[in-house]
């Protein structure tokens, strides 16, 4: 398969062929927003710690999540190395979070109390994104839905629970033991729902795992592109969408 051409294979107001079986979604920054829901674990692990925080405190913490992500190097999800210990790291960024709100905020006595809800609030049912639920409740209707994820199997499992009774099934990378978008990820997703890759569509906001992922794979994808950024030239997708009903309208 050619995963290297630019192309974007919808024409507007047309419906791709019905030849799919499985809708395979993302969760987080496809149906879940996790960055709504970090900054409700903020709020929640400086209140465990006895204090109120206020909005830059809550802003300074989330933008130092993103930036100590990237210098992980949890963003190279192309490189071996990273995927072997893609799961370890998440670990760590989790932790080394909870250092910079002791860091900048003296957290004291309250530090553990901090870092224990944090991680309990960042396993709490997840905030959906918007038109999430509306999307998935028809296309269920219609087709068989699953979730493929990268992350920490404990935290997806809380995030995804009220989303969880739509879906099949829910692949969850540190159960796996690999993540998107090595091969071995999606050869385990297709023989577990005994399906074939032609059968499948995934849906996700990564470029650089589920749609790398898919195309290597074998699958059709759609980018959930919320952003509205250029498609980059040699990326192949069936169509490109900004919110998630339009996938009503396609599919």
């Amino acid at each position: 398969m050619n995963c290297v051409r630019n192309m974007c294979e919808r024409e507007p107001g047309k419906e791709l062929p019905k030849q799919y079986d499985y809708l395979i979604f993302d969760a987080d920054h496809t149906l879940i927003d996790f960055d709504a829901d970090e900054r409700r674990a903020f709020r929640a692990a400086f209140a465990a710690a006895g204090m109120q925080a206020s909005d830059a405190m809550v802003e300074a913490c989330w933008a130092f999540s993103a930036r100590n992500w990237g210098e992980l190097g949890l963003n190279n999800v192309h490189l071996p190395q990273l995927r072997a210990r893609y799961h370890e790291l998440y670990h760590t960024h989790v932790r080394e979070i909870v250092d910079y709100m002791d860091a900048m905020y003296a957290l004291g006595a309250g530090r553990a109390a901090a870092e224990h809800t944090f991680s309990q609030a960042l396993a709490l049912a997840a905030h959906p994104v918007e038109g999430a639920l509306q999307a998935l409740e028809t296309l269920a209707k219609r087709y068989r839905l699953c979730i493929a994820t990268n992350g920490l199997a404990a935290m997806q499992a809380g995030r995804l629970r009220e989303l969880a009774p739509l879906f099949e099934r829910v692949f969850v990378s540190e159960e796996m033991g690999v993540i998107k978008p090595d091969p071995a990820f999606f050869a385990h997703m297709l023989k577990a729902l005994n399906a074939t890759a032609e059968r499948c569509l995934m849906i996700g906001d990564s470029l650089a795992s589920d749609i790398a992922g898919a195309c290597a794979a074998g699958l059709d994808s759609i980018w959930f592109n919320r952003r509205g950024v250029p498609l980059p030239a040699g990326i192949r997708v069936k169509a490109v969408i900004r919110d998630l009903r339009e996938l009503l309208s396609i599919l």
